[in-house]
């Protein structure tokens, strides 16, 4: 038998080693020697921890996933639930007049969202990889939005397209002389953009496109865009400048750099950057709900509508759970494209 250890193989080409046929060395490796008293420390430190999660995450979960399958309504005293199995979930598949129209709207405002705030990020995250004076100041500042509340984003918007005298831009356009002065222009209005045009204004009624899901879009995307910025710029840090370097001797310019060698090697940030704003996006709430109430109903609002507003329990949380099932769906299939034999 050989003794504990393990063997290692020094190959002379990945060494350097000219001349030399082989070399094997043997290399003791003692035992590790278990802690026991180390191990039962480190479960009592992370043991509040995870009795947390348990307690705030995990059980309302579980207790969620059970009221999906259960007709559950209100009641003194506690929730009176009766068992539909998955009639829930077949109600929003089969019979819901609400469920497609918002799965539309939500799978609009998320692609649309997505790819202004990937345009926008990789842009503006170039610009500030590059020296110039000022760069820290900037870099600073850009974060400003994503810092706000998203409750006082929404207002700040709400204000800024106020369809009345008091409004922002309707001042603005007042005071260019662009609007005359007793005119007003309802700028969250429910009119859909290119009605007239054929092909084009039929698919976007189609898919519950307003003026005002268009300038939430806007609001969104003007808060969240510099979180884009700020993970794509730390993944142009990590590469190398020598490729670039060498990709301006063989004669590549801006564009053949940006394909070939900067949205390659930023796959692994770009997936990031797909994943949580996907899931954030599919599950919107806040500015849609803050600005316009129930007058756009995408996913997470007809979620909150049927739970808080109807009571429904029941048929809320089935609802959660296909949201959630939704955005699974499009992170495996982010997963499987970016995903190469390399790693991404």
């Amino acid at each position: 038998m050989e003794p504990a250890g393990f063997r290692l193989v020094i190959r002379p080409d990945l060494w350097g080693l000219r001349g030399v046929t082989g070399v094997e060395g043997m290399i003791s490796r003692k035992p590790r020697k278990r802690d026991p008293e180390g191990r039962r420390l480190a479960w009592w430190l992370l043991s509040p921890s995870v009795v947390l999660i348990l307690a705030v995450v995990i059980g309302p979960l579980l207790f969620a996933f059970y009221l999906s399958f259960h007709e559950a309504e209100p009641m003194v005293g506690g929730i009176n639930t009766r068992f539909v199995g998955l009639a829930n979930y077949v109600y929003y598949f089969a019979q819901s007049d609400l469920f497609w129209p918002a799965v539309r709207v939500t799978v609009y405002f998320t692609v649309v969202s997505l790819l202004v705030e990937l345009v926008l990020g990789i842009a503006m995250a170039l610009v500030l990889n590059a020296k110039f004076v000022g760069r820290s100041f900037v870099r600073a500042i850009i974060l400003l939005p994503w810092a706000l509340p998203t409750v006082v984003n929404a207002r700040m918007w709400e204000w800024i397209f106020a369809g009345s005298k008091f409004g922002a831009l309707n001042g603005l356009m007042k005071v260019l002389h662009v609007f005359p002065p007793t005119y007003d222009q309802v700028w969250l209005g429910f009119d859909v953009p290119f009605e007239s045009v054929p092909v084009l204004g039929p698919f976007l009624k189609w898919m519950g496109v307003t003026r005002a899901l268009n300038i939430i879009i806007i609001a969104d995307t003007w808060k969240v865009t510099p979180l884009v910025v700020l993970l794509v710029l730390a993944g142009l840090q990590t590469i190398p400048e020598s490729l670039y370097e060498a990709a301006t001797v063989d004669g590549a310019g801006f564009w053949r750099k940006l394909t070939r060698i900067t949205l390659p090697l930023l796959k692994p940030v770009l997936l990031v950057v797909l994943v949580l704003r996907t899931m954030e996006l599919f599950r919107v709430f806040d500015i849609i709900y803050i600005i316009m109430q129930y007058s756009i109903r995408v996913l997470g609002v007809l979620t909150y509508e049927v739970g808080m507003k109807f009571l429904h329990f029941g048929s809320g949380a089935a609802l959660s759970f296909l949201v959630a099932l939704f955005i699974l769906g499009l992170a495996l299939v982010y997963i499987r494209l970016f995903y190469t034999e390399e790693g991404y």
